[in-house]
Parts: C-alpha cells; structure tokens; sequence
C-alpha cells in the first residue's frame, strides 16, 4: 500500500483486545481473504466479487446475487465460523469493489456478526466509495473501526521486498523513488525490466478515471507543468479555471502539497510519466503553448520558459529557437542533457539555418552530451561538425581554407573534447570575442584602444580626464569581456581575426 491508501480494522464479539487472533481455547483463528479485488472492468460485471473470492468455500452454489437477503446470509455465516475460534476476514483493493460489495461492507459495519470478528479492509481514497468511506468513519467514532494509513515502502523494506539480480542493486533506490515505494508497483517494474508493465498503467489509469472532468484536466495540465507544479500555471496549461479540483487531486492522493504555497507534487514520477504518456498529442502542443505564452509575459528566465517552447513552437520560430540556445547556455554546465536536447531543438526550428549556426550548435551539442555521459552520441554528433568544416564551408565567417585542416587532424579523435577544443579555437571562440567586441560600451572602446596602444592607467586617465581609479575599473571590465588575461592580448581581441 501506499500513502494514500488505508486499512480499517473492524471487530466484534471479543471483550477484551478488538483486533485478538486467538481463542480461549488456544486455537488459531479462521483466515479468508482476498488479496486482490477482481480487475476495475470484471467487477462492474459481477456483484460480489471481493466477498465471493474470500468466502467461496463457504458460498452455496448459486452464489451470493442469487440468494433473497446476501447481507443477512454473510452476517450469519460470519457468526457460524467464529463458533469455537475467531475469524479475520481481510479484503484488499476496495476500491475497485462493485457496487453490491460496498453495500453489503456497510451493512457488516453497521450490524456488525455477533461473534468474534475481525474485518481487515484496504482502499485508497477513491471519490467513487463515499458510501463505503461514511460508514468507517461512522464506525470509527464508535470505537469500533481503527483506520491505520500505510504510507511508502523505504529503500530497507524495498530491498527486502524485492530480491534482485545483481544488475538491479544498483538502480534499486532510483527504482523505489520513481514508483514512490509503491510495492505493487515496485514488484512488477522489478520483474519487467525496463519501461513500464501493462498492469501498472492499467492501475493508474482506471484509478484517474475516477475523477471528474475538471480534477482530469488539471492533473494532465500539471504534467504539462512538471514536477513540482505550480497551481496557477497547471490551471493556465489545462486551459480552464480549475483551481477547486484540486481538493479532489489531494483526496485521491494523487497529488500532495509541497513545501511552498500553492505548489504541488504527484505522489510519484511514475504517475508523472503515465498521466504524460496517455494525454493526446494535440491537447500536450496547446498545454505547451498556453504555457509558455504566460510565462513569457511573467518574464520568467529562458530555462524555465524552454521546455515548453520546445514542445509548442513550429519550425521556422526563430525567436523561439533563440530562446533555446540562450536557455541551453545557461545550464549546459549545471544540466547538461537538457542543454542537448535544447540545442537540438534550436535547430529544429530555425528557418534555413546556416552553416555557420549549424556548427556552433552541433559543437555546443556534442560538447553537451559529453559532458552529461553520452559519448556515443557526442562522438556522432561531432562527426557532424567535422563532416560540415571538412566540405571547406564557412562555417565561422572566414574563408573555408581556414577550417579545412580541422578535420584531417581529429578525424580519429576517440572522444569528443579531444576535436571539440579545435572547433572550439576556430570557430566558437572567434565568435564569442565577435560579440564580446559588440558588448562593449563606447567609453570600453576608447579605453581598449590606448590600452592596446600600450598606454599606462595614468596616460590614459590623463587623456580621458579620468581618476586612475576609474581607468583601473574600465580596464578591468575591457579584460573581463573580452576574456583576455594580460593588457597585451586586447590588441589582437579588437581586430577582427582573418
């Protein structure tokens, strides 16, 4: 079970401890139970499904539908089998119990069998069993229930859950994390492997069925968002104002608060990813674009606006594209996979773009994906860059016969970096002292210029009129945007390379 989940205990007959499993006469109690309820769709089918699966060694022949008064029929057998011993009857996953089942659950509780009974029922917080919920809490203000929440299986009782081959012990605690110690679906995507089994999406889709319209179209406008989600921003992805469906997200636990306010988690990244893989296509573009659209005016940074300019922008954007090679330069050193996706993106929407931009943003990707563990892909991206310098392009805004002895002389580059620090030299970096050059203020030029003319802080405050303190802090922030070390590289860095 999980957090959202709970297990009541219900039990009469004993006047000693409610939840006692033995007899006077030292005789261990008559078990039943049904470990799971029949799947969402058969027990629409057929009533009775949880207690005929527990009891059916017990059951006459036709079965409990058929039978004049099945409430008053299971009271009674109840009471026969607790004759001599105590009975626990346990039934696990009510929330997918049909109908009659809850019905007859919520006569037992309120008319409890006369003898030494003990109920042992689990559910999660499903919207669809108000019934079922009012009759425990009911029963609980009587003494007579005991409602116990299970919360999340740690990494320790996980490991003990799941014996795993060798290869699995390694990603166990990232496995536990993404199914949020759900044992259920711990076991199964265990056993499976890799992706997600059919039983689990299953699960978790008749589970979001349960909801209304509106609570649906927010948990599919937070998966828009991520994880954790703003509240607002969820709202303005689903495209309506649905901020009350929230309290229904929260009581089905498939969300829960998070440390901030009006901020919010999925119960966990297996979720996420399902809600994510069974949205249209077509409603996850507008989600997007509606998305972006708010936080752009917000003024949010390029990071934040980037994943869903990515996902809504159609090729020819070159505003957006530039937005996403200023995002990937913000985080290709912190996160640098999302840094190569970004880049590869940019150039998925850019209108024609020229050699020049292809292999900055190829070189950039390649440098990316190393960085973040992926040379295989870096390797193929890379020989893009070679394969574009090598056709003598012009690739940097120079002639080709600068750029053709690039690629003889890292074909045979085993990684990346080795072949990237020449592009780096010959192209990247001539660009960024192009645009350093152009950041430049008009005072910087003129104080670059008599630096680069070998002057002194003092002759040049002299000529400029200037304190030689402020000279001191103009030439400094001269060096910082140029990138140069000594006052004798600026020269070189003011002339444009040939």
């Amino acid at each position: 079970m999980v957090a959202s989940s709970w297990s009541w205990s219900a039990s009469r007959g004993s006047a000693r401890a409610p939840c006692s499993t033995s007899s006077p006469s030292g005789r261990a109690p008559t078990a039943a139970w049904c470990s799971s309820v029949a799947a969402p769709s058969a027990s629409r089918r057929a009533p009775y499904v949880p207690l005929a699966e527990a009891l059916g060694a017990h059951l006459p022949a036709p079965g409990l539908p058929a039978l004049p008064r099945p409430h008053a029929f299971v009271g009674s057998l109840l009471e026969r089998l607790a004759t001599g011993r105590p009975v626990v009857l346990a039934l696990d996953d009510l929330q997918w119990a049909d109908r009659a089942s809850v019905e007859l659950l919520e006569h037992l509780l309120r008319a409890p069998p006369r003898a030494p009974v003990l109920l042992v029922l689990a559910r999660r917080l499903l919207p669809r069993q108000e019934r079922l919920a009012a009759a425990l809490a009911e029963a609980a203000v009587s003494g007579l229930v005991e409602r116990v929440e299970l919360g999340p299986l740690d990494d320790r009782a996980a490991a003990r859950l799941v014996a795993p081959p060798a290869r699995l012990v390694q990603r166990r605690a990232a496995l536990v994390r993404r199914c949020g110690g759900n044992p259920f679906h711990l076991l199964h995507m265990a056993r499976h492997g890799g992706g997600v089994p059919g039983a689990v999406v299953d699960l978790v889709i008749e589970e979001i069925e349960q909801l209304g319209r509106e609570a649906r179209c927010l948990l599919q406008g937070a998966a828009v968002v991520g994880d954790p989600f703003d509240l607002d921003l969820a709202a303005v992805a689903a495209g309506s104002p649905v901020r009350p469906a929230i309290d229904e997200l929260v009581d089905a636990g498939l969300v829960r608060p998070a440390d901030s306010i009006d901020t919010f988690r999925f119960r966990h990244p297996l979720l996420l990813g399902i809600v994510r893989d069974h949205t249209g296509p077509g409603w996850n573009t507008g989600a997007h674009a509606r998305a972006a659209g708010v936080l752009a005016r917000s003024g949010a940074p390029p990071a934040e606006r980037a994943p869903h300019a990515a996902r809504s922008a159609r090729p020819g954007d070159r505003t957006s594209a530039g937005l996403l090679i200023r995002a990937a330069d913000d985080v290709a050193a912190r996160v640098p996979g999302d840094a190569a996706q970004w880049y590869a993106d940019a150039l998925r929407l850019l209108p024609h773009p020229t050699p020049t931009e292809r292999v900055v943003l190829l070189t950039r990707r390649a440098l990316a994906l190393e960085n973040a563990g992926r040379p295989g892909e870096a390797r193929a991206t890379f020989r893009d860059v070679l394969d574009l310098v090598a056709a003598g392009r012009n690739a940097a805004g120079s002639p080709p016969e600068a750029h053709r002895g690039t690629a003889p002389g890292c074909r045979g580059c085993a990684r990346a970096p080795e072949g990237a620090r020449i592009v780096v030299r010959r192209v990247l970096r001539p660009q960024t002292r192009r645009r350093a050059r152009d950041e430049l203020t008009d005072r910087e030029r003129v104080v670059a210029a008599l630096v680069s003319e070998g002057r002194t802080n003092r002759e040049i405050g002299a000529a400029l009129h200037l304190a030689e303190k402020t000279v001191e802090r103009y030439v400094s922030g001269v060096l910082g945007k140029l990138g140069a070390r000594t006052r004798a590289a600026v020269g070189g860095l003011l002339v444009p390379s040939r």
